[in-house]
């Protein structure tokens, strides 16, 4: 990848740093305590950097990655520069250049009553159609979480958070390893410790802190393939495309017919 591009993408990913809620963010930490280093000068911003180059470098690459949340939940990510798509629990939300979709499973309306016993009617889908994005925004950021009812979070931001407790009031930052990933905890005055953790491969590891939608969360990654289908970024609405059956005509029998 080019210098220029990694640059852009990092600056895309620092700069999905969220304040939203971020005042009120004064709950205690009730994480495991990190080892901190008190220093006059402030080194936060550069570790959050440094971390964030290596999620770079895992953004550019095709991946089916499952995370588990901290009430449970679990979210699928699928990722192909510059298109991600992410599904949970009758949810599932693209991001893509030719557009955007939120889709939820929702219940019919219920039938006019009848003296017949019916079949539970089934949940369809309905989709949010939106314009096309190739990067993340924190509009973007906060709309994915709160699809996933404020528990999840895109690991762009996830990053984003760290920067912005960075540049906070008597920060505090600490490093640590969770098996084979590098973390990276940040603390600053009246915010809890969050903690960031990128594996070798530059997928997000591990992420304990708060979300876009304001809520605590932990992300934990479950597994990881690196591959990924097209048929990921289809909206569940859309039929993927099969080749046209030419028709098969029976032979006609020999001799002479009656």
């Amino acid at each position: 990848m080019a210098n220029s591009q990694k640059k852009a993408l990092l600056s895309a990913v620092v700069a999905g740093a969220l304040t939203l809620g971020f005042a009120g963010m004064m709950a205690k930490s009730c994480g495991a305590p990190v080892k901190e280093q008190a220093e006059s000068a402030n080194p936060a911003p550069e570790l959050v950097d440094s971390l964030a180059s290596r999620l770079v470098l895992g953004l550019q690459s095709d991946a089916t990655i499952q995370y588990t949340t901290a009430a449970g939940a679990t979210v699928i990510v699928s990722q192909s520069m510059p298109r991600r798509a992410y599904r949970g629990a009758g949810v599932t939300y693209i991001s893509t250049p030719d557009g955007t979709y939120l889709c939820r499973a929702v219940a019919p309306s219920p039938a006019p009553s009848s003296t017949k016993v019916k079949k539970s009617a089934q949940p369809v889908v309905q989709c949010d159609e939106g314009p096309g994005v190739d990067t993340m925004s924190p509009s973007q950021a906060k709309a994915i979480s709160d699809a996933f009812g404020g528990e999840f979070m895109a690991p762009e931001a996830a990053m984003g958070r760290l920067a912005t407790i960075a540049q906070g009031e008597d920060v505090r930052t600490g490093t640590s390893k969770r098996g084979d990933a590098q973390c990276v905890s940040v603390t600053a005055k009246g915010v809890r410790t969050e903690t960031a953790c990128v594996n070798p491969g530059g997928l997000l590891a591990f992420f304990d802190g708060t979300t876009d939608a304001g809520r605590y969360t932990q992300l934990t990654l479950q597994y990881t393939t690196p591959s990924v289908s097209d048929e990921a970024f289809l909206p569940p609405t859309a039929k993927p495309k099969t080749p046209a059956k030419t028709p098969v005509r029976s032979p006609k029998p020999s001799g002479t017919e009656k």
